[in-house]
């Protein structure tokens, strides 16, 4: 059986308690089973080295004790005071190196995330997003940006200069914790340290990679030992912890948007700067002339772990001259998906957390003008329908245009499962832009945008009239990734009231002018 443990000031802490990670396969399969040996194991009923604690268990893992946590805080507050001192050339190696390690140790990582839970598709998506996310090339872009000569004014030099916050918190969602909280490794580029608290009940891949790759580039460049530190525990008292410390500066967190926002407001009143990645419920927009394959294969991307990731897209607008030879394309590839335990290479599907709400939403939206066109039945991981089944079939459903649209939940609320409403826009073309573009910008949410379109005329309108949403992707896939833009950053319910397409380097660092006069020769 692994173990992982913890990392305080640049050392290993086995704190001695310990949680078990089962086999995700096991757990899925086999449930009953693998709760009575975790069970065993934690009352002690069980050695670890036994026959049946090989087959359904991975891993035992660390977790915090009191202060663990005070610990952390300390000892990032003091490599901080040492670290932003270091040149920005040897804190974008730091980030080069880090991305080299990545690479490195891709197949070991995305292994974790299947053994977490993530269907390899799904694993192989997320290594990409921060693959690209911390390339060579967009590193070098935002160094470029943290400190430059804006101009010259009679004997004047001006420059702005990113200056580091200091410690940064973060606490990433239980969903996608690794390669979200992977984000954080920008805020070094301006000098920042970190603290990571991963999920206390899937912590496996993100301790692998912020010991096995972070850390090990932070070694490698003689960074200060606490530049990164890790904590696993309670989340309500760790969090508390951080806002109650004048040694703290920053908190990033993904999560909920109800609950976020009102953390948000917490961390703000606590002194601190909050940096919320929330919910999404992104739009897919279908032009009358787009490449339907292609916008159909970017809509398919909604399945990818059940719909249980923010950025995917989760509505489709489509102009009506285009809607039935859409909705047959989609359908048809929609009926190929299969359904099938993580490890099971063909499969993007996970298992459901909010199989009631997704029964609640599909009501909803029949009981106000919707139909739906396929799925909706809860299956087991065979595909086959039983009672308290943890999957459900991708579904899809239809929505006219109606009055009633607007209050339909999947609107008003993050659609968290596999459900994708395609609704049909009806009018002549000004008409049929004019409802999108309203639709899109009065949502509640704004992550991402994605638009099929071939017509000059309307992608030019699309793309200046369209403003809710951190990122707008035309003519390429919904959940694709690029240099230079981030892969995050959202507005509304998606990113608070600060909200934009984030880059992690520029909100854990604060904006700063400085004026150099020239002495004049006598």
């Amino acid at each position: 059986m692994k173990k992982y443990t913890l990392l305080i000031d640049g050392q290993d802490c086995d704190t001695g308690n310990y949680d078990y990670f089962p086999y995700i396969d096991k757990k899925i399969s086999d449930f009953e089973t693998t709760f009575r040996i975790l069970t065993r194991l934690k009352t002690g009923k069980l050695a670890e080295d036994s026959p049946e604690a090989r087959e359904y268990i991975y891993a035992k893992y660390a977790t915090g004790k009191a202060d663990e946590n005070a610990r952390a805080i300390i000892a990032a507050r003091k490599a901080f005071l040492e670290f932003k001192k270091f040149p920005l050339k040897a804190r974008k190696q730091i980030l080069n190196d880090i991305h080299d390690l990545l690479i490195k140790r891709k197949e070991e990582f995305i292994d974790l995330l299947i053994l977490e839970g993530h269907p390899r598709k799904l694993a192989e998506w997320e290594f990409e997003g921060m693959r690209v996310g911390s390339s060579p090339q967009t590193i070098e872009f935002y160094a470029s940006l943290i400190h430059r000569e804006i101009g010259r004014h009679e004997n004047e030099i001006l420059y702005w200069a990113r200056k580091p916050d200091g410690v940064v918190c973060v606490s990433p969602p239980g969903n996608a914790a690794a390669s979200n909280s992977y984000n954080a490794i920008l805020a070094f580029l301006t000098g920042n340290t970190v603290i990571v608290k991963p999920p206390l009940r899937d912590p496996i891949s993100t301790l692998f990679l912020w010991k096995e790759i972070v850390h090990k580039a932070l070694v490698k460049n003689n960074a200060p030992a606490g530049v990164v530190n890790l904590v696993i525990g309670n989340s309500q008292v760790i969090m508390n912890e951080w806002l109650a410390s004048p040694l703290v500066n920053d908190v990033i967190f993904f999560g909920d948007s109800k609950k976020g926002l009102e953390l948000g407001a917490k961390i703000y009143q606590a002194g601190k700067k909050p940096i919320l990645e929330l919910s999404g419920n992104d739009f897919l927009l279908v032009w009358k002339d787009a490449d339907i394959e292609k916008a159909a294969d970017s809509a398919l991307d909604c399945f990818l772990g059940s719909t249980q990731i923010c950025m995917v897209p989760k509505i489709a607008a489509i102009h009506h001259e285009c809607y039935k030879k859409f909705t047959d394309c989609l359908l048809a590839k929609v009926k190929k998906l299969k359904i099938g335990l993580p490890s099971d290479p063909e499969t993007i599907f996970s298992p459901v957390v909010k199989i009631p709400d997704f029964l609640e939403f599909i009501k909803d939206a029949v009981e106000k003008g919707g139909k739906v066109i396929c799925g909706g039945q809860r299956v087991n991981h065979l595909d086959q329908e039983t009672p308290g089944s943890i999957y459900v079939r991708p579904t899809l459903l239809q929505i006219e245009d109606c009055e009633k649209l607007m209050e339909m939940r999947f609107l008003k609320e993050e659609i968290f499962f596999p459900l994708l409403p395609l609704i049909k826009v009806s009018g002549t073309d000004d008409e049929v832009f004019e409802k999108i573009a309203k639709i899109v910008n009065v949502h509640g949410y704004g992550l991402r945008t994605s638009l099929w379109i071939r017509s000059a005329r309307y992608l030019r309108k699309f793309a200046k009239q369209l403003d809710n949403c951190g990122i707008l992707r035309i003519n390429s896939r919904h959940v694709g990734f690029s240099f230079y833009i981030s892969t995050h950053g959202g507005t509304k319910m998606s990113g608070g009231p600060f909200g934009e397409m984030n880059y992690f380097w520029q909100k854990t660092s604060h904006l700063q002018g400085i004026s150099r006069t020239l002495s004049r020769k006598k």
